[in-house]
């Protein structure tokens, strides 16, 4: 992200029982997406994301359905980088990490937020949004993972 812009951060944790290998199966499986992130409607791309990948789709976001792309820049066994595009741009980036519990599971994202008067207003709503968004994506993640342990 470019630092001229305004950049919106969040990052959360959350522990999981789950092992580290069985949250990124469904991290980086986009067919998974919509059970766990209730935005995304409709996904297309490969079944296990690689480095390069690119995933389209159809989400709603603050009210409004717009077809987004996700593309997969770093991705490993414990770290998955998008650039995604769904009405605004942003990075996502997952980090799983095994515990004593099982894995901890932290989602930073950061959105360039629209800009302008008009872009002020979409903002505040899109930064609440956003927050909802993550926490609530984090605890569905973690209880799909704990389903499939």
């Amino acid at each position: 992200m470019t630092s001229d812009r305004d950049v919106y951060r969040i990052r959360d944790s959350i522990d999981t029982f789950a092992a580290a290998d069985s949250v990124m199966r469904r991290v980086l499986d986009p067919y998974t997406w919509t059970e766990w992130q209730s935005e995304i409607k409709r996904v297309k791309g490969p079944s296990r994301i690689a480095q390069g990948d690119q995933v389209t789709g159809d989400a709603e976001l603050v009210g409004f359905k717009v077809q987004g792309k996700s593309d997969a820049k770093t991705v490993n066994d414990a770290l998955f980088v998008e650039d995604v595009i769904v009405g605004v741009r942003m990075v996502v980036t997952y980090e799983v990490t095994p515990n004593e519990q099982g894995a901890r599971i932290t989602r930073t994202l950061e959105a360039d937020l629209p800009a302008g008067v008009a872009g002020g207003v979409l903002s505040i709503l899109l930064r609440a949004k956003l927050r909802r968004m993550q926490k609530k994506l984090l605890q569905d993640l973690k209880d799909q993972a704990e389903a499939d342990a």
